[in-house]
């Protein structure tokens, strides 16, 4: 079944999960387009699920996002489920960072998506053009901040952090290469687990 667009109208209050301080966020990222807690204002990409940004391409200074995992092997089945391959000697480096303030989310998981007139057909979906015109009505109906859903690669939390989360609300807990001699054997068993391949 293929995901039906967004209403004309949406709902006056979707289904709302809120991350509450202390909550702990992991995020893989490449250090050559910026540090842990750089936004990406270039979108919206033809990889990511819920990019707010509208269409064509391009960059916007008005509109960011940050895409992470409540888990570790949630975090990994994203980052390099499309892939299938986990490489040791990349750049990679993987971030935990603990939420600092409260952070108001659309929330997808289960029946919540109901709320808002879909399914898990739009945590499932890989036509993201259409994800992301869900995400751009939900960022202009609602003065939330992201979106919370059960990622495709492993059923795990996932969240997308808009613009709207002020920089404060996140603090860095540790901030590791990949390679890291305590992390990496954490990596390469969840790889495994998550059925990556390992280099």
């Amino acid at each position: 079944m293929r995901l039906a667009p967004p209403p004309a109208e949406l709902p006056a209050r979707p289904a709302v999960h809120t991350l509450a301080p202390g909550a702990e966020l992991l995020r893989f990222y490449d250090p050559r387009w910026g540090g842990w807690a750089e936004r990406r204002h270039h979108g919206p990409v033809s990889w990511a699920r819920f990019d707010h940004h509208p269409p064509p391409p391009r960059t916007h200074p008005d509109r960011s996002v940050w895409y992470a995992g409540a888990s570790l092997r949630g975090a990994l089945a994203e980052a390099f489920g499309r892939a299938g391959v986990v490489d040791r000697a990349s750049r990679v480096r993987l971030v935990r960072a603990r939420v600092a303030a409260p952070i108001a989310l659309v929330d997808l998981v289960g029946l919540a998506a109901r709320r808002v007139g879909t399914n898990q057909e739009i945590a499932a979906a890989t036509d993201y053009a259409r994800t992301q015109a869900w995400a751009r009505a939900f960022y202009d109906r609602w003065e939330l901040q992201g979106i919370h859903w059960r990622g495709r690669q492993a059923g795990t939390i996932c969240v997308v952090l808009t613009d709207r989360v002020a920089a404060p609300s996140l603090a860095l807990v540790w901030d590791k290469p990949i390679h890291d001699a305590a992390l990496w054997p954490r990596l390469a068993r969840a790889a495994y687990q998550c059925s990556l391949q390992v280099l």
